[in-house]
């Protein structure tokens, strides 16, 4: 009886893998690199009926140079049922935490196509690089650990800043923060999966 759903979840990350479109890395003077162009995967069905459960969805992106540069990038979403807007807690390995609020999946989709995400540090050598994304569905039992994470991303947010914008920035070590992302994000069983293999571009010449 095991079978079929594990066709099923194979078939779930083979339509991911060829539908999605993938994002592009960019170097930025002076800070490292980021990832770009992120692909409308919010609109894909699995996906969208998991956020709108009221339940946490996680996009867990991973990313490996050919260097062995490695980062990613976490971005917690969940649909607040009784105020009916969406709450998005975001973190990446530039050491920020940043939190934004919308008032319709529109706008949620929008601030998703204009992401950039630091993923990568500025040494990381140009080359091909692996870019993974795993939407991570949590269940009501494992609902817990998500609620914690977003009261330790909102617990000294300033409460500023009005529907649809970033309204607060938190600072912690990168390498801490990169570890609770993967601890956090690694390991879960993930809805569907996504890959790609992205160039990291070279440094601007002189």
């Amino acid at each position: 009886m095991r079978a079929p759903r594990l066709l099923v979840l194979l078939l779930f990350v083979l339509v991911g893998r060829l539908d999605a479109a993938a994002p592009a890395l960019e170097r930025v003077s002076g800070e490292g690199i980021v990832l770009t162009q992120l692909p409308p995967v919010l609109r894909q069905k699995e996906i969208r009926h998991h956020l709108e459960t009221g339940l946490t969805t996680t996009l867990a992106f991973e990313v490996r140079a050919d260097d062995r540069a490695r980062g990613g990038a976490r971005i917690d979403i969940r649909y607040e049922l009784w105020e009916e807007v969406w709450l998005v807690t975001r973190a990446d390995t530039s050491g920020r935490v940043q939190r934004a609020r919308f008032p319709s999946f529109e706008q949620l989709e929008s601030w998703w196509r204009d992401l950039k995400l630091d993923v990568l540090p500025a040494r990381a050598s140009a080359g091909p690089a692996e870019v993974r994304l795993r939407i991570i569905p949590f269940s009501q039992s494992e609902q817990l650990d998500a609620q914690r994470w977003f009261s330790r991303s909102l617990a000294t947010e300033p409460q500023t800043g009005s529907a649809g914008a970033v309204s607060g920035v938190l600072s912690e070590p990168s390498g801490d923060l990169f570890n609770l992302l993967l601890a956090t994000s690694i390991g879960r069983p993930a809805l569907i999966e996504f890959e790609w293999d992205v160039d990291v571009p070279p440094e601007a010449r002189r």
